[in-house]
């Protein structure tokens, strides 16, 4: 009997050696062989952004940061372009958000959750912005204005208002069809934006206040996680000068407010001068709406307000340190200000210049050495550093 018994306490010593063995080896060969982008990071949502009345807040610390306008990366399907590596390269030059459009005709829904998706894997952020109101101008009239470009942005027009809201409950409700996340429940979206530079000139401002309050409202009721804002151009000076204009956008559904930024400059007038003016003016523009009592967002901003402009003193060995310089002004007189964050307009992959679109030409990337490195020096000033 006592040889029995010994036989099996050596039986179920060697199992506990063996499983000791062969487990470490399991799990060692588990990880050698995970498939490359699938690693145990990439599957962790990033830390939900939360605001404070200070301003952002990531993992309970301060969130300042640097992003990009990225609109165009929807498109990057339509003409072979690396999606993985615009957002992979944005990372990696100290661009933390990106900011996107979804409307008619802004890409297709597989896009944006590709989109996301690689945003969460390399911990970067997005705003996303429901519709497009920029800019009527651009159209013969009114009419072909809003049936064209804007059908959610005629804000008095009923039938407007209802698709609209159609539309924002099926973007906040949808599924991302790659890793199954709800939008309403990704924490790589940092906000919702309500409509990119909606024509407010065009309506009274009774009209405006309502629709901004009553869309921002609908939104909170569809989503509790995500922040809310509006993006507002500032070119107007009214917008500068008028408080009361201000107020319109002085909804409590509203979280944060999203201003935008394009000084008007000739190719030969621009000079120091001119810079210190603009960088006033940031400074007033922030601290107006800082006066609402939310936290403020530069969320869009470029050298000037020409694309022939920009190109010419960022191409040019002479004007090129300027232009770079400009940049760095109107960042630190943001933050300084008060800003929570800045986005530039806007980013890509070099390979974007050979599309024949009107976007072409707008982004930077990783050729541009010099902005690049640029980007991966700035210094955030602290509060202290005011």
């Amino acid at each position: 009997m006592a040889k029995f018994l010994q036989s099996i306490k050596e039986k179920i010593l060697l199992k506990i050696k063996t499983a000791f063995f062969v487990i470490p080896v399991i799990l060692l060969g588990f990880f050698i062989f995970l498939p490359r982008g699938a690693t145990t990071e990439n599957r962790v949502n990033p830390p939900w952004i939360k605001l404070t009345k200070e301003g952002f807040v990531k993992g309970g610390k301060p969130f300042k940061f640097i992003g990009a306008n990225a609109v165009n990366i929807v498109f990057y399907d339509d003409w072979d372009l690396d999606v993985e590596k615009a957002i992979r390269t944005a990372k990696e030059n100290n661009i933390s958000v990106l900011r996107l459009y979804i409307d008619l005709g802004w890409g297709k829904d597989d896009d944006f959750d590709r989109i996301f998706d690689i945003a969460s894997k390399n911990g970067m952020y997005i705003i996303l912005a429901f519709t497009d109101c920029c800019c009527s101008g651009d159209y013969a009239n009114l009419k072909k204005y809003f049936q064209v470009h804007a059908p959610f942005c005629n804000i008095t027009n009923e039938q407007s208002v209802r698709a609209f809201k159609k539309l924002i409950k099926q973007i906040i409700e949808r599924k991302n069809s790659l890793n199954n996340r709800v939008y309403r429940d990704d924490p790589t979206i940092l906000a919702w934006e309500i409509a990119n530079e909606l024509e407010y000139s065009l309506f009274a401002e009774s009209e405006v206040r309502k629709w901004v309050d009553g869309i921002a409202r609908y939104i909170k009721t569809l989503d509790k996680n995500h922040l809310v804002t509006i993006g507002i151009s500032t070119n107007n000076l009214e917008s500068i000068n008028n408080k009361a204009l201000l107020k319109i956008f002085d909804s409590s559904a509203l979280d944060f407010f999203s201003f935008h930024f394009y000084p008007s400059s000739g190719p030969v007038d621009y000079s120091k001068n001119t810079l210190f003016e603009n960088t006033q003016r940031i400074d007033s523009i922030t601290k107006r709406f800082l006066s609402l009592g939310k936290p403020v967002i530069m969320a869009e901003f470029g050298f000037s307000n020409s694309v022939d402009l920009n190109e010419k003193m960022k191409a040019e060995p002479g004007t090129v340190d300027f232009y770079i310089l400009t940049f760095k002004e109107y960042m630190d007189a943001a933050f300084y200000a008060g800003c929570s964050g800045i986005m530039f307009w806007g980013w890509g992959v070099p390979e974007a210049k050979r599309v024949p679109m009107w976007w072409s030409k707008e982004d930077y990337s990783i050729v541009d050495k010099k902005f690049c490195n640029f980007l991966k020096n700035y210094h955030i000033p602290e509060d202290d550093e005011r």
